[in-house]
């Protein structure tokens, strides 16, 4: 029989163009691939909840909710995003007690990854509209670009934030294309957050540009078991 799988939650930061931390992304690495100080792998992005199994995804975020009730319980004060995706989210509105937990969490979000929305239909527009009612999380939508975009998604109004993926960000971050990009977004959401920041060249391209925030390499995170003991 084999071992249960171990895993480590990580606090990645989110920056204002100003330097302010003011938000947070909770993510999951299995132990072996969770060095704070390296960089990641690459392919993680594409679905640490697509290797495990509904069941086992279910009960990962129900261990993350409760974390992140003991760390705000503690006074902790800034907004953390939690990862959550199709199977999560189907969950969610099934389960009135995990809903309950969640109205707990006022400073929390729920971060759907564009994978979601990439086969986007109104089944799925249905649901997130049922969990933003059932829940006071806002939703905030990441990985917005090439590949899954869905704007019919986004015209919902449904999502408060929206992350644009790093490759894209590297591709097209310098030119006329991320602008009108960045102003349609605006007009859909109450902010964008840009991916990808991996240096000062990246801030300084940034420095000027309407967003709400900045995440990336460039700032260490925490783990989270460290901020638990802090608090």
């Amino acid at each position: 029989m084999s071992a249960q799988p171990q895993y480590i939650f990580l606090l990645e930061p989110v920056h204002s163009i100003s330097g302010e931390l003011i938000a947070w992304e909770l993510l999951t690495r299995f132990a072996d691939d969770a060095d704070i100080n390296n960089k990641r792998n690459p392919n993680r992005d594409a679905g640490f909840f697509s290797q495990l199994p509904a069941d086992e995804k279910w009960q990962l975020f129900l261990h993350q909710i409760g974390k992140l009730i003991q760390l705000y319980q503690k006074g902790f004060q800034q907004i953390i995003s939690v990862n959550v995706d199709r199977d999560i989210v189907a969950s969610i509105f099934k389960d009135t007690e995990i809903q309950e937990k969640l109205a707990q969490l006022t400073l929390m979000r729920l971060e759907i990854s564009a994978f979601f929305t990439a086969r986007f239909n109104s089944a799925d527009l249905l649901i997130l509209k049922g969990v933003a009612k059932v829940t006071p999380a806002p939703l905030w939508l990441d990985d917005f670009g090439p590949g899954y975009s869905n704007l019919t998604m986004l015209d919902s109004g449904i999502f408060e934030i929206v992350k644009i993926d790093k490759e894209f960000f590297w591709q097209f971050g310098d030119g006329h294309i991320f602008d009108t990009l960045l102003n349609h977004l605006n007009e859909l959401c109450d902010g964008v957050i840009v991916e990808g920041v991996e240096n000062q060249s990246h801030i300084d391209l940034l420095a000027h540009k309407k967003i709400y925030g900045m995440q990336g390499y460039h700032w260490s995170g925490f783990y989270l078991s460290d901020l638990l003991e802090k608090s």
